[in-house]
């Protein structure tokens, strides 16, 4: 990520995408063992809780990238932070 140590909204940009990148690998691990186990019920919701985590993601990206470009256009101009 291309964030700025001292900016706030760096800081929140950054450890809510985290978040959300930490609950997509938790729950593809659950996802695993449901598939595994057979229940099609569990894959189902937790496959539409994964999609749901996606666009958070990818909300959170842009987000990342509007507040780069207007807050650190230096560092939006050397790449995109979630990349």
């Amino acid at each position: 990520m291309n964030f700025a140590n001292n900016c706030d909204e760096c800081k929140r940009l950054s450890a809510s995408y985290e978040a959300a990148t930490m609950d997509w690998f938790r729950l593809q691990g659950q996802l695993r063992i449901a598939t595994l186990s057979n229940d099609p019920g569990a894959s189902d919701r937790m496959v539409a809780e994964l999609s749901g985590i996606a666009q958070r993601r990818e909300q959170l990206r842009q987000s990342a990238e509007a507040h780069l470009a207007a807050a650190h256009p230096r560092r939006a101009a050397a790449g995109s932070p979630l990349s």
